[in-house]
């Protein structure tokens, strides 16, 4: 796609999925069907080139259209300023504003648990009033309304597995995603991606086994110290009670 420079900026009438390659943002594809995934590689110590090949691979088995995805490469740009935790501080921010120039509707994959606050629905409507700001009618642009929104916040992991399972998504899919923390071809069992990708899994009846390490999820220390808020209902909320039944534990929460 070309950028305009020359015309004033026009309605592009395009929905852009901010697309990891990672299970949630492969199920919002297959259930939203945008006009274009857009995949940013910044250079982040998680993933490095791992995440083009399993990109790839997922164009390769017909998964995600080749068609309708845009990769852009930023080098290190983004990459220097990540964390060792591997936050990337308002690293959405970033990203919306590029789809910007591609679409008025624009997508984030954040589900319910997700507790990054460029995930959260005051991000995306702060953000949507920015971009109408920027793009209100002027001397090159005619206008321009846009629509930043990630439309299964409310649902848990586990909750929208269901709801691809429902509209007949394959689960293999699923399992060809990645999320893994630790950059290697096979899931690590033991970062917060794998675990909250393995629980939601395995509570939609998908088989696990041989895909992750069930001891090193089962053994996960930062799980076991957090066993009394989970079982309460005070770690992730809903989130917690699929938990406990993966954990197999007796979940005592409200389920707020």
């Amino acid at each position: 796609m070309e950028f305009e420079t020359k015309n004033k900026d026009r309605k592009k009438n395009k929905s852009v999925l901010l697309f990891s390659g990672g299970m949630d943002s492969l199920i919002f594809n297959y259930l939203l069907k945008p006009d274009i995934l857009l995949h940013f590689n910044y250079g982040g110590k998680a993933y490095g080139d791992i995440e083009k090949r399993k990109l790839q691979q997922l164009v390769d088995k017909k998964i995600i259209d080749k068609n309708k995805l845009i990769e852009k490469d930023l080098g290190n740009w983004l990459g220097d300023l990540e964390r060792d935790d591997l936050i990337l501080p308002s690293r959405n921010s970033y990203f919306v504003i590029y789809a910007a120039n591609f679409g008025e509707t624009i997508y984030l994959g954040s589900i319910f648990g997700d507790r990054s606050t460029d995930k959260d629905k005051e991000f995306y409507e702060r953000t949507e009033g920015l971009l109408n700001h920027m793009y209100e009618e002027s001397h090159w642009c005619e206008g321009r309304k846009f629509n930043v929104t990630s439309p299964f916040k409310d649902l848990t992991k586990t909750e929208l597995i269901k709801k691809f399972l429902d509209k007949k998504g394959e689960p293999q899919w699923l399992l060809d995603s990645y999320s893994c923390y630790s950059g290697g071809e096979i899931p690590c069992s033991e970062c917060k991606p794998c675990y909250r990708k393995a629980v939601s899994l395995f509570n939609n009846n998908i088989n696990i086994n041989g895909y992750f390490n069930l001891e090193k999820l089962k053994n996960n220390k930062e799980i076991l110290n957090l066993k009394n808020e989970i079982i309460k209902g005070k770690y992730r909320g809903r989130e917690d009670k699929e938990i406990c039944n993966f954990m197999e534990w007796k979940f005592i929460g409200d389920n707020k």
